[in-house]
């Protein structure tokens, strides 16, 4: 399972980076029949719905807060100060993690609405910690 971070570098810049969740056998909901991964518990402050009208364009920010997002609907470009860019569709996940810098913006690629599922992390899993600065 797959995600996107949006980082800081240490020149200000933010960039994307790709990874992969690390995943283990799952036993979150005992009894469960083998076969399903989970990650480890990831501590949150909140959870959040967003939604974006028709023509909705980002102005360049940070993130306010390190932020799991999910995309529900749309398909939403996210762009880095770097110039790096990705397009996300719904069930694609990111990790909005430049909390200083330049920042990034988001819009969805055909000028339609978009939703995104929010969950405010506490702060960055050791899993998540290897983008921090490039």
């Amino acid at each position: 399972m797959k995600y996107v971070q949006i980082c800081t570098g240490n020149d200000g810049d933010s960039y994307l980076a790709d990874h992969t969740w690390p995943l283990v056998d799952g036993d979150f909901t005992p009894p469960s029949p083998a076969g399903y991964s989970v990650t480890d518990t990831m501590a949150a402050t909140g959870v959040l719905m967003m939604h974006h009208p028709a023509s909705y364009r980002d102005e360049w920010h940070c993130a306010p807060a390190r932020v799991l997002g999910s995309v529900l609907t749309g398909s939403v470009r996210i762009q880095t100060s770097n110039g790096d860019a990705r397009v996300l569709s719904p069930g694609d996940q990111f990790v909005a993690a430049d909390l200083s810098g330049k920042g990034h913006k988001m819009e969805e690629v055909n000028g339609g609405a978009y939703d995104l599922a929010l969950v405010v992390l506490d702060d960055l899993p050791d899993m998540l910690s290897g983008g921090e600065a490039k």
